[in-house]
């Protein structure tokens, strides 16, 4: 393909869009507007109440006080949201309402974290400490944001410029979990019409602590830096852009091998890095219908290298394998939208947006096997596998969502997405170097190879395959009653595959055997219904939600009969229904004032393998959430006290197979208490302290590894 072409002509079509179609794209600034949450689930700055889906806002000030060392640590507390380790503290991924992290699109700023050759989804690869606010959608988000939200959307929002001219930040923490610190510091902010932001930060982590000892393989450390510009040309017309910085270095375990004197694996990141370049215009109240244009052009570059080794030596045997990658992934992006106020009742938002991934990947694996196969024969092996890959995948996107106000205070809400998918594997040559037989002793008898870098078939052959689908939704909130929004809400989920499941495959991740490509795959599509009510009253409120999804066409695994290997395929459904619910009220008393919250997710997940076996034993718990009680107290005019003590909880999970095997995880509750204070004149001074998982619970998320044992975090912010 001709990038150069296809780009200038994306560009075009952008640039016509802009005149004969509405568009904009979304970049919410604010977090807190007279007391009210304003989020951009919907592609358009609203208040929360008024959203016709399940979105959860983690704000700066939560963030700012939180110990969490990633955002996936932020996230874990959102009901419908669990979290996806993968064996390492560094790397944590979420699965909302059941689906995984291939099936939850990751966004900073608005903007796609793609991820074509991976077995674990898209990872948030960004410090917390710059986060202004995180929007969670939860459900199908396919219409407004594109392939990969089958299960929702994490769109994490930076911060941007201040109020003053020199604003400024700085913190240092502590993690008890890893024995590691972090810092780092931002200066920030407004000068006429000028908007700026400089930050940095690092963080060191140790390998976890957990009830169970220390898990060798499990620390890492991350960089994080960026730089934000833009000017006001008026108060019609802004003009900026950005740079972002992430690297990280992480490692991973499998309890099982931890224990095991005979058997070794882990897997090594040394790098995982982000780098992007981002320019916007946006231009707003062009006149009374035509309300706001906003064109957005970034580059990213991601580099990922690992190392997956496995080792056994039973009986003397020794048996190692050791896959080394280096991915490279360039993704260019342009994005247009306007908005559109037609009439009094009518507010139009449609667009275009167009993406490029340009993938390279280096891949190399190597076989050591002296396997005694009588007294006297022997099989050995000790050989190179290198392979080298290069593809692409183009997606254009058309996309129109309308709200109309409709009589007696209700408001609906209706859209459609037409993607078109192109995915093409242009180079994929493998060679082998080496030697492996079988042996009488020290004499071979039988050579099954012994080449100097001859040319192998590794099964991913070059091709390319498109496609395209329409996606919806309906979406009808009212709000007839003071405080109380009530919600109904039905959408299409639409996921394609990426280059790995489509075409390469992967050993990653991987204790023994591959994972093959399969040109023939279908992209994923589900469909979900939701009902739900906000009320804010007050002191008092509280969000409940019940869901239904179908999701069919599931890409997943199959083995390859009779061999360790697998293949990628279209054979899995699954059925998803439960309830969430986050509820708080606050009081006052002369101690000060209290509030008890909770937020507790009920689900249940039928998981269909496509061979006739069906199970809800689907390894997702039936309960999860958190709940306690905050209290804050003004100490004097100087300093304010705050507190929360409250307890996580999760119920048992169970995953079966087709082959009558099973894996279960134990249910858990822990205690944990923070205790905070804000500080100085103007209280810009903060000291949060907490202690987590007060009884050493043994627990885990997933069956890699162990959560942190008892541990105290501590964390000193100043803001001038």
């Amino acid at each position: 393909m001709n990038f150069n072409r296809e780009f200038a002509g994306s560009l075009t079509l952008a640039m016509l869009l802009c005149v004969v179609v509405p568009a904009r794209f979304a970049l919410a600034e604010d977090t807190v507007k007279a007391g009210d949450v304003f989020v951009t689930a919907t592609r358009v700055e609203k208040e929360l109440m008024d959203v016709p889906s399940s979105v959860t806002v983690i704000t700066a000030e939560q963030v700012r006080h939180s110990g969490a060392r990633t955002v996936g640590e932020l996230l874990e507390d959102v009901p419908g949201v669990q979290i996806m380790n993968d064996g390492s503290q560094g790397l944590k991924r979420v699965r909302i309402r059941g689906e995984d992290a291939f099936r939850t699109l990751v966004l900073i700023d608005g903007q796609k974290i793609s991820e074509q050759k991976s077995m674990s989804g898209s990872p948030l690869l960004i410090d917390a400490s710059r986060i202004e606010r995180v929007e969670v959608i939860k459900g199908p988000a396919s219409v407004l944001y594109g392939s990969d939200a089958i299960g929702g959307v994490i769109n994490v929002i930076t911060k941007k410029g201040g109020k003053k001219p020199v604003e400024g930040e700085a913190f240092v923490g502590y993690n008890g979990a890893s024995r590691g610190f972090s810092e780092g510091a931002s200066l920030y902010g407004k000068v006429k019409g000028l908007n700026y932001r400089f930050s940095g930060s690092h963080s060191e982590q140790d390998d976890v602590h957990t009830p169970d000892g220390t898990l060798d393989n499990t620390w890492f450390n991350q960089t994080d830096a960026s730089a934000f510009l833009s000017y006001d040309f008026s108060e019609h017309f802004t003009l900026g852009g950005g740079y972002d910085y992430y690297r990280g270095h992480f490692n991973s375990t499998a309890m099982e091998y931890v224990t095991n004197p005979d058997q070794d694996f882990f897997v090594k990141v040394p790098k995982w890095s982000r780098e992007k370049f981002n320019a916007f215009a946006e231009a707003r109240d062009l006149s009374k219908w035509f309300t706001r244009l906003r064109f957005d052009a970034y580059y990213q570059k991601t580099i990922k290298h690992m190392e997956n080794f496995v080792g056994d030596y039973t009986d003397g045997d020794t048996a190692e394998v050791d896959n080394f990658a280096r991915n490279y992934l360039d993704t260019t992006g342009i994005s247009l939208q306007t908005d559109w106020q037609l009439g009094s009742a009518n507010h139009l938002i449609a667009g275009y947006e167009f993406s490029y991934d340009d993938m390279d990947s280096v891949n190399r694996n190597y076989m050591k096997m002296n396997q005694t196969m009588s007294p006297v024969m022997s099989m050995k092996m000790d050989y190179y596998r290198d392979k080298l890959y290069e593809g692409n995948q183009t997606t254009h996107a058309l996309f129109a969502n309308m709200e109309t106000q409709l009589p007696r205070d209700f408001a609906l809400t209706y859209g459609v997405r037409w993607t078109y998918v192109r995915s093409e594997l242009e180079k994929a040559n493998a060679f082998r170097t080496g030697s492996g037989g079988m042996y009488r002793g020290s004499i071979p008898t039988m050579t099954m190879f012994d080449d100097d870098h001859k040319p192998v078939d590794d099964d991913a052959k070059v091709g390319s395959d498109s496609y395209s689908r329409p996606v919806f939704n309906v979406g009808l909130v009212w709000t007839g009653i003071e405080d109380l929004a009530l919600r109904a809400s039905w959408a299409q989920g639409f996921r394609a595959p990426n280059l790995t499941e489509k075409f390469i495959g992967t050993s990653m991740g991987q204790t023994g055997g591959t994972t093959y490509g399969n040109p023939n795959l279908d992209p994923e599509t589900s469909n979900n219904f939701e009902v739900g009510a906000r009320w804010n009253h007050g002191p008092a409120s509280a969000d409940l939600a019940f869901f239904y999804s179908l999701a069919d066409d599931y890409i997943t695994s199959r083995r390859i009969a009779e061999t360790a290997n697998y293949m990628y395929t279209n054979v899995s459904k699954a059925t998803t229904f439960g309830s969430e619910l986050s509820a708080s009220y606050k009081f006052g008393t002369s101690w000060g004032m209290f509030q008890p919250y909770l937020a507790f997710t009920w689900m249940r997940r039928e998981y269909d393998y496509g061979d006739g076996f069906t199970t809800y034993d689907s390894g997702t718990p039936e309960w999860f959430g958190r709940y306690g009680v905050r209290y804050i107290k003004s100490i004097n005019e100087y300093i304010n006290l705050r507190s929360d003590a409250y307890g996580r909880s999760q119920t048992a999970t169970k995953t079966a197979y087709s082959d009558g095997t099973s894996d279960k995880i134990g249910g858990f509750t822990t205690a944990n208490f923070s205790l905070g204070l804000d500080f100085g004149k103007n209280k810009e001074f903060s000291l949060d302290t907490e202690v987590q998982n007060i009884f050493d619970k043994r627990y885990q998320y997933n069956y890699a590894i162990l959560e942190p044992g008892v541990h105290a975090n501590v964390r000193l912010g100043y803001k001038f």
